[in-house]
């Protein structure tokens, strides 16, 4: 039976695998004279194949990718992702989400928003009330991102509330719009928070493993969060109230209801997260690793009689197995990195890129290097490949490691189709949109985002190196 996906129409497991195969050995075969490198070059080819035609989970392209770099290399290169602190910050991430979850505060605070958006005067104009709600809701939807480190957590807990709130408008376009704007707000707004998605941690884990250089929460809010934090924010909003937006003669209806007090559990579960906020946001004082605000989080969330949620009841809907895939990521970075090949393509790099440029000229190289890849692998396998690429290039260049990883994560946060991100495919997935209406919002926001805030922050990168 042929295997159907949001992609269309996708070559059969045996078929993938064949064409995957093909591919690896081909590369060992040419690339033979040089050792060690040809070998992990060929497993990460293998790897980038299968995350590309995902003829199986990403994560169990992960776990294979582990077993060949263990069987060709050692068991420590294999593991060393686990070993490395952002990948148990993602790990922590996802039980802070299922705790939000299963305390209630995530559903309590859509109603709490929504109720106190719509004063009595709006209740009557469903234009005005689309307006106010898109507003709340996804400026709502980007403070969220302070408290939960994964993008992929929010959309699971913010779907079915953003859902719930479309339902009261009769018209399809104020569904979809409130639907996809707040979770295009936390998504795309999440280059400007360090702890708000994953390329962010995957990329300052690598510039301390192999850079030794550790990007602080607060250094990089001060570069990224103006621009590509609350103003591309607020660009999302734009173009989705732009793009979908109710009919003057549409219905809608509120429930009678102030959105309540929250109870204790939820108000134990919100005072638990800002304990959290308060850890990374102090970083730039005691120095610690993101992962240990996540960590105190989940601590005090599952401690008994003072947490909300019993330990034993851990599971549910969270899929865990995606810790196998950044593993995965992390082991051919280091691997790569080992065998040489990344000092090769940096120099490759060093010959396509005017160094001798305007640091917004070399930056915008960086940029389109990187958003060219998403279009051929998804975002987390570019910033496996080419983050261990980038370091050793800025490095020889004598450039600021800071904005040039940060100038790939804007890049990564550019999207055009639902396959370059796992985030893209939730948002399909878990709402009533079509991918029609998906892709023109993922299009739209990227543009304006490429034409109006890159430049600018590109000039803030400029002025502050």
């Amino acid at each position: 039976m042929e295997r159907r996906t949001v992609l269309g129409r996708v070559k059969s497991p045996p078929v993938s695998f064949f064409f995957a195969t093909a591919v690896a050995l081909v590369t060992w075969v040419a690339l033979a004279d040089t050792g060690t490198m040809a070998t992990m070059l060929s497993i990460t080819l293998f790897c980038i194949i299968l995350w590309v035609l995902t003829p199986v989970p990403p994560a169990f392209t992960g776990i294979l990718g582990i077993g060949l770099i263990a069987v060709t290399f050692s068991t420590d290169l294999a593991l060393t992702g686990f070993q490395e602190p952002a990948t148990w910050l993602i790990g922590f991430g996802l039980l802070m989400g299922e705790a939000t979850r299963r305390s209630g505060l995530a559903n309590w605070a859509g109603s709490w928003m929504t109720s106190r958006s719509i004063s009595p005067e709006v209740r009557s104009d469903p234009t005005r009330a689309y307006r106010r709600l898109l507003l709340v809701l996804s400026l709502g939807a980007h403070a969220l991102a302070l408290l939960v480190p994964s993008s992929l957590v929010r959309i699971l807990v913010l779907a079915p509330i953003l859902k719930e709130t479309g339902s009261l408008f009769d018209s399809r376009q104020a569904r979809v719009g409130i639907y996809l704007g707040p979770l295009f707000a936390t998504f795309y707004g999440s280059p400007g928070i360090l702890t708000a998605d994953l390329p962010n941690i995957i990329l300052t884990g690598f510039a301390q493993s192999i850079a030794g250089q550790q990007i602080t929460w607060t250094e990089w809010a001060l570069h990224m969060y103006p621009v590509m934090g609350i103003l591309r924010v607020l660009l999302v909003i734009a173009v989705t109230y732009y793009l979908f937006r109710p009919e003057t003669n549409s219905g809608f209806e509120l429930p009678d209801t102030d959105g309540g007090t929250a109870g204790e559990t939820e108000k134990r579960m919100l005072l638990i997260l800002l304990v959290g906020a308060v850890v990374w946001a102090t970083d730039f004082v005691h120095g610690f690793h993101p992962v240990v605000g996540a960590l105190v989080v989940v601590v005090l969330a599952f401690l008994p009689s003072v947490g909300v949620v019993d330990f034993r009841e851990v599971g549910g809907e969270t899929d865990y197995s995606i810790l196998f895939f950044i593993a995965a990521v992390f082991a051919i970075g280091d691997g790569l990195s080992q065998t040489g090949f990344s000092d090769g393509a940096s120099t490759y790099l060093l010959e396509l890129i005017p160094t001798d440029a305007p640091l917004a000229i070399i930056f915008a190289c960086i940029f389109f290097i990187t958003l060219a890849l998403t279009f051929v692998m998804e975002g987390l396998a570019v910033a496996s490949v080419l983050t261990p690429v980038l370091i050793p290039y800025a490095e020889a260049a004598g450039l600021p490691l800071t904005p040039v990883l940060m100038s790939e994560v804007v890049a990564l946060s550019s999207y055009f189709f639902p396959y370059q991100s796992a985030v893209l495919i939730v948002m399909l997935a878990e709402g009533d949109v079509e991918t029609k209406e998906l892709i023109t919002t993922t299009i739209a926001c990227s543009l304006a985002t490429i034409a109006f805030l890159l430049p600018l922050q590109f000039a803030v990168f400029s002025l502050l190196y």
